[in-house]
């Protein structure tokens, strides 16, 4: 079964849309930090943009990969400042200059104003149950529950990614819901990673290597019908977009897979204009 993305978006948008005109927000905007010249972080950029722009509220683009660390910090706390801003994102990866500052960048961004969840904050604070998570692994979460696919409490999940930005945050999600998490990433064995394969029936792969979820895995112990693939790996190269599951493949074979392009990334997007509606004004 194909997990399609758009009824999942267009209820997100919806709700969003109207929580922002019921609290007279329309008339804000977001702040977008694009510090990199990283050509995927420009498209997602844009699609943000665009989103944004159909939500009635401004995307405001702000570029910097040649500024000062100073001059960026300073316009960070404009935002934090500023009650026309609704939330604020810095786009990563950052230049490759200003990596070593990434942590500092982070965590100028007001906790009420984090809509990606990247803060030692917001990321500390979901430890101990607080409902927000991550943009990206929540727009995961979201296609599940869209689909009656949620109830993971008993069930084995592999989560394939171990970064502070998908892999951490998902699996902890995973884990206050019950489930048995397997984490790994790409470099794990070949032989164990088929055994993990095998045994779990959830597997969520963020890796960006292609196909690295391909049919040459599925065996007698694979159980492949009951598994639910879901693909947030999204990467492009002279064949066009890819992710990390051979979608094509299995889409007839398993309970459940996301399409590449398409599938969680759309969701993304939606998720973190939703998580507006969660953070410090409206969930206080």
């Amino acid at each position: 079964m194909l997990l399609l993305w758009k009824p999942v978006v267009q209820r997100l948008m919806s709700e969003t849309k109207q929580r922002l005109k019921d609290h007279n927000k329309l008339d804000g905007y977001v702040a977008i930090f694009l510090l990199s010249d990283d050509r995927a972080s420009e498209v997602y950029v844009t699609l943000k943009s665009k989103y944004a722009k159909k939500l009635g509220i401004y995307a405001d683009i702000k570029f910097g990969k040649d500024r000062d660390v100073d001059e960026i910090q300073e316009e960070l706390m404009q935002c934090n400042n500023d009650l026309a801003c609704l939330g604020i994102l810095i786009q990563l990866p950052l230049a490759d200059r200003l990596q070593t500052e990434q942590y500092r960048l982070l965590e100028m961004i007001s906790p009420d104003k984090d809509i990606d969840g990247l803060t030692s904050r917001l990321f500390g604070q979901a430890w101990f149950g607080r409902e927000f998570l991550g943009a990206t692994p929540q727009a995961a979460l979201h296609i599940l529950d869209h689909y009656d696919m949620w109830d993971v409490l008993g069930k084995v999940c592999m989560v394939i990614s171990q970064s502070n930005l998908i892999g951490k945050p998902l699996a902890l999600e995973l884990m206050k819901r019950g489930a048995t998490v397997i984490s790994t990433n790409s470099k794990t064995p070949a032989e164990m990673f088929q055994e993990w394969f095998d045994r779990s029936e959830y597997i969520f792969a963020a890796t960006g290597v292609k196909h690295l979820i391909h049919p040459d895995l599925v065996n007698e112990n694979s159980n492949i019908k009951n598994k639910v693939l879901m693909d947030i790996g999204r990467w492009s190269d002279e064949d066009g977009p890819h992710g990390d599951v051979d979608r094509q493949r299995f889409a007839d074979k398993v309970r459940g897979v996301t399409p590449v392009p398409g599938g969680v990334w759309p969701v993304t997007v939606a998720t973190l204009f939703h998580n507006i509606v969660k953070l410090h004004w409206f969930s206080k």
